[in-house]
């Protein structure tokens, strides 16, 4: 474990010479092909040349491990290598030689996380659906095998793991489905803490949905949150693309409680009063905007949508806002903009539900 963390050290300085040495001189095949696959990755989009170089002298050495489940879980990487080159053909061919190889191995453990590897590299690779099927046939694996309970129940938790690490290197809108399934087995299983771990990065992902990279979900949940904006800043090239960056910023950290989101958000208005936003944009401030309780701004937003049908979505969503905060006056006022008469006559309905559930007089 040393030697690899000195290798992938070398490789993130760039050094990646003095990387491949290091990985060749690894006594074990297995050892020596996942370094060599490592420095492939960190090589990607710095250095071609090495990483041509280590993926091929990769795959020549995979040829001569026998054993399926090492030959799975590096033909998995392999593949995802092959993505990151652009060459999904390939990496389609190294995710059916993994799939052959699961199938071989007799032991049910080796089997389920042979899966569970396969599914965690084609979701990095982009192949999501593929990627959720396969997590699920791990599943149904490990909840069908003929093993004591406990080693069920700590395979299975083997299998949810596995899917949150998935989800967390994967944008937000990628990620989401996995945490979700992660979660889902976590509470099914009573790991609470887990569980509310994953609900938790469920909830952010969701929360900053379109700018959420893993590195800035990352920070966010470590409540660095001038640094998430930094790295925005230094990542997105489009003005409107950041605005509505730090107005995802700004929803999550009202959701934890932090006064912090204030910054934020009179940052990102501040950058607003010099660009303006296009009709896409408009509709996601005033998503986001509604979200986070900000129903003033967000309307201001909604009315500037040109679509009807997405004006009247925006213009629902504030109301019942409204009505659930007891704004019951203002919350009829805004349904009252409702364009379409059928939708303005059962959100009316709606809001005179909540008024009489939350026990208020016309």
């Amino acid at each position: 474990m040393e030697k690899l963390e000195g290798i992938l050290h070398l490789a993130s300085r760039g050094l990646f010479d003095e990387a491949l040495e290091e990985a060749r001189k690894l006594e074990d095949p297995f050892d020596r092909v996942d370094a060599l696959l490592e420095i492939a990755i960190k090589a990607s989009g710095i250095n071609g040349m090495a990483q041509q170089r280590a993926l091929g002298e990769a795959v020549e050495l995979l040829r001569k491990i026998k054993d399926q489940y090492s030959r799975a879980y590096l033909s998995s990487k392999v593949a995802y290598v092959y993505s990151l080159l652009g060459d999904y053909d390939t990496a389609s061919e190294f995710f059916e030689v993994a799939i052959d190889e699961i199938a071989r191995i007799k032991d049910i453990r080796g089997q389920v996380i042979g899966l569970c590897v396969l599914a965690h590299y084609l979701a990095r690779s982009g192949f999501f659906e593929e990627a959720l099927a396969r997590f699920n046939e791990a599943f149904e694996l490990a909840v069908s095998a003929g093993i004591d309970y406990r080693s069920k129940i700590d395979l299975l938790i083997e299998v949810a793991s596995i899917m949150e690490n998935t989800a967390d290197v994967l944008d937000s809108k990628d990620a989401i489905e996995f945490y979700k399934t992660a979660y889902d087995i976590f509470d099914k299983l009573r790991v609470g803490q887990r569980a509310a771990d994953v609900e938790k990065k469920l909830s952010l992902a969701r929360t900053v949905y379109f700018f959420g990279t893993p590195e800035i979900r990352k920070a966010l949940l470590e409540g660095r949150y001038h640094y998430a904006v930094s790295l925005l800043e230094k990542s997105t090239k489009d003005p409107q693309d950041l605005f509505i960056a730090l107005l995802e910023v700004s929803a999550w950290i009202k959701t934890v409680g932090s006064p912090e989101y204030l910054d934020i958000l009179g940052a990102a208005f501040k950058l607003f009063d010099r660009i303006g936003l296009s009709e896409k944009n408009v509709q996601r401030a005033a998503v986001i905007l509604t979200t986070m309780g900000e129903l003033e701004r967000a309307l201001e937003f909604a009315m500037k949508i040109v679509d009807p049908v997405k004006r009247d979505e925006a213009l629902e969503s504030i109301a019942l806002k409204l009505a659930e905060r007891k704004d019951f006056s203002e919350a009829f006022e805004v349904a009252a903009m409702v364009s379409d008469p059928k939708k303005k006559g059962v959100l009316v309905g709606k809001i005179s539900e909540l008024k009489k559930k939350l026990g208020e007089e016309f």
